[in-house]
């Protein structure tokens, strides 16, 4: 009698034993949910690991060169993360609350895929790479959450198309490169927006300011091509400003000749009236035949 009294509770400490070690403590269940948000819910590679290119740099090769690689930094953050998140055996009950966000965020992989390929067919700026290199994102993201939900074959086969996608486009470089080649042949047939208005005034700002952005071009040419002004006004239907757009022709040192864009703006200043014209997001100018300048 004594040694089966002995043996129940050999048994008894040994299922304690297991559940104990099982069966995670609130804390370890609050600090699974925490990691979890920004893993799965909320996964931080798709915020941090964004392409960042601005200003004079969404023409220059090696600023695009530098922000992929701060971004594929940040796909390597992700994995890094997603190894500790393992390593501290998230609950199945944390696993289990969070499937429903990894499903719906990884189906938005289909439409990343489709946006790469018409880009790639018609795209002409170096930043048409953003849309490329959110298949890395994705690439590492899908990585990570097959490793946390192994048996889960959807995430296996979006894994498995956005690697496939991005097989097609060799490398980042080789996409900048097409981008490039894309423009030039574009630009062969690319004329000027005819002028559907005059304003010597305008014309002449749009030329100093244009010329003092890029300082390599003359204009020779500015087209309005807006026949009246756009008025932007506010909720109260109180005038904001108003804006043309216009079409310019330069040619440089080389006698080489180009075609950009600008806009004008006049602020409204009340009582009818509206401030001094300026210009603002003026466009490089894309180098073209000459002959297509008329």
């Amino acid at each position: 009698m004594k040694k089966i009294v002995l043996a129940l509770s050999i048994v008894a400490l040994s299922t304690t034993n297991i559940l104990a070690q099982t069966r995670p403590t609130r804390d370890q269940i609050m600090n699974g949910s925490k990691n979890a948000k920004g893993i799965i819910d909320d996964p931080f590679i798709f915020k941090r690991a964004e392409l960042q290119v601005s200003g004079d740099n969404v023409t220059s090769v090696k600023a695009f060169q530098e922000a992929i690689a701060k971004s594929d930094a940040v796909i390597k953050e992700y994995g890094d993360e997603v190894t500790k998140f393992l390593a501290s055996n998230p609950s199945p009950a944390i696993l289990k609350s969070h499937y429903n966000s990894i499903l719906s965020k990884a189906k938005g992989v289909d439409s990343e895929i489709s946006k790469v390929a018409s880009e790639y067919k018609t795209g002409n700026s170096l930043g048409s790479v953003y849309y490329l290199q959110n298949l890395y994102i994705y690439k590492g993201y899908l990585e990570g959450v097959s490793r946390i939900y192994t048996e889960t074959q959807e995430l296996k086969d979006k894994l498995e198309s956005v690697k496939n996608a991005i097989t097609l486009y060799k490398s980042r470089d080789e996409f900048m490169n097409k981008m490039t080649a894309n423009q030039k042949e574009q630009a062969k047939n690319m004329k000027m927006i005819p002028a559907a208005q005059s304003n010597a005034k305008i014309e002449a700002m749009v030329k100093k300011e244009y010329e003092a952005v890029f300082k390599e071009f003359t204009v020779t040419k500015v087209n309005i091509t807006y026949k009246t002004w756009i008025v932007d006004k506010n909720e109260l239907d109180i005038p904001v400003c108003r804006k043309l757009s216009v079409s310019v022709a330069v040619k440089n040192a080389k006698g080489e000749c180009g075609i950009g864009s600008s806009n004008v703006k006049e602020d409204y200043i009340g009582g009818g009236n509206y401030g001094q014209a300026y210009s603002y997001l003026p466009s490089d100018p894309i180098t073209v035949p000459c002959e297509n300048i008329k």
